[in-house]
């Protein structure tokens, strides 16, 4: 009998990993492993419950929803929330991806985001990769607010329009790129 302790260590163990578990995968390792609800009931476990249970028992057992409704699960013991967002976010291909980054930094800083930041981990993106997804961004419309800029010693940076103006963008680019390495 698998009780909410079981439950949150199995989500600890995938987690370590780097992985999120979805709604579906939690049901489905529970029917695996015959979890019954605490109490030793007979009846299919009412999972909904269980999982409730493994999150107000164990509070480093986290859940952010995704776009389409559904759940994702994670212990903050070996991911913080900003990674398992991004982990959901890389499941949206990579110019999915780099939209969204770009514009919770346009939103939420507010500020332009350097596009060698998808070279590094956890992006890992090639320069071609991230060339394509400039490129192919320009031509379609779910992509329309994005857009890039090239600072006077030739680093290239994106922004959402939705939130940042063009001329305020080329500003924080070009401080953060040249203006703040020369004026420690």
């Amino acid at each position: 009998m698998m009780e909410a302790a079981e439950l949150a260590e199995l989500i600890r163990e995938r987690t370590k990993s780097g992985e999120l578990l979805a709604s579906a995968d939690l049901e489905a390792a529970i029917a695996d492993r015959h979890i019954p609800v605490s109490g030793g009931a007979t009846e299919p476990p009412d999972i909904p419950a269980l999982i409730r249970e493994a999150m107000i028992s164990h509070p480093d057992i986290q859940m952010i929803p995704d776009d389409s409704g559904g759940a994702w699960y994670f212990s903050e013991q070996s991911m913080t929330v900003a990674y398992a967002r991004l982990q959901l976010l890389k499941g949206r291909g990579p110019l999915g991806m780099m939209a969204e980054v770009i514009r919770e930094h346009s939103r939420v800083y507010p500020r332009p985001v350097p596009l060698a930041l998808f070279r590094c981990a956890p992006f890992s993106l090639s320069d071609d990769d991230i060339a394509l997804c400039l490129k192919e961004m320009t031509g379609l419309l779910p992509y329309r607010d994005i857009a890039h800029l090239t600072t006077s010693i030739g680093n290239l940076y994106a922004y959402s329009t939705d939130h940042l103006e063009p001329g305020h963008a080329a500003m924080l680019a070009e401080w953060a790129d040249v203006g703040q390495v020369e004026n420690p």
